[in-house]
C-alpha cells in the first residue's frame, strides 16, 4: 500500500474517533427537569431522606426520581412528585432551605 493512502486512511480514523459522541439525557428526571444555565459546576446533594412534596420516605414508592434546579439536587419519592415540583419550584426551594435551617440547630 502507498504511503500516502495509508496516512490517509490513518488520519479518517482518528478524525472520525475524535468526534464527540452526541448528548443523551439520564436518569428518569433528566428529560423533564427545568436544569438551570450554569450546568458545568457540580450540583449541590439532597441533604434529606424524605421527598418533599410528601414527607416520605424517598425509597419508599420504589420510583425514586431528581432533578437539578439552581444548582441543587432535589429528590422526589416518585415522577408524581417531580411534576408537582416543576409547576412552583420556588415553593419547594424555600422548605428546603426552611428543613436544612432546622437541621442546624
Amino acid at each position: 500500500m502507498k504511503p500516502t493512502l495509508l496516512l490517509t486512511i490513518l488520519a479518517f480514523g482518528l478524525v472520525s474517533c475524535a468526534s464527540p459522541a452526541p448528548a443523551t439525557a439520564t436518569g428518569t428526571a433528566a428529560a423533564s427537569a427545568k436544569v438551570t444555565k450554569k450546568t458545568a459546576a457540580k450540583p449541590k446533594p439532597y441533604p434529606l431522606k424524605t421527598c418533599l412534596v410528601t414527607g416520605d420516605g424517598l425509597d419508599e414508592m420504589d420510583e425514586r426520581v431528581s432533578t437539578v434546579y439552581e444548582g441543587q439536587t432535589f429528590e422526589f419519592c416518585c415522577k408524581p412528585c417531580l411534576k408537582k415540583f416543576n409547576k412552583n419550584p420556588g415553593k419547594y426551594v424555600k422548605a428546603l432551605e426552611k428543613e436544612k435551617a432546622k437541621a442546624k440547630g
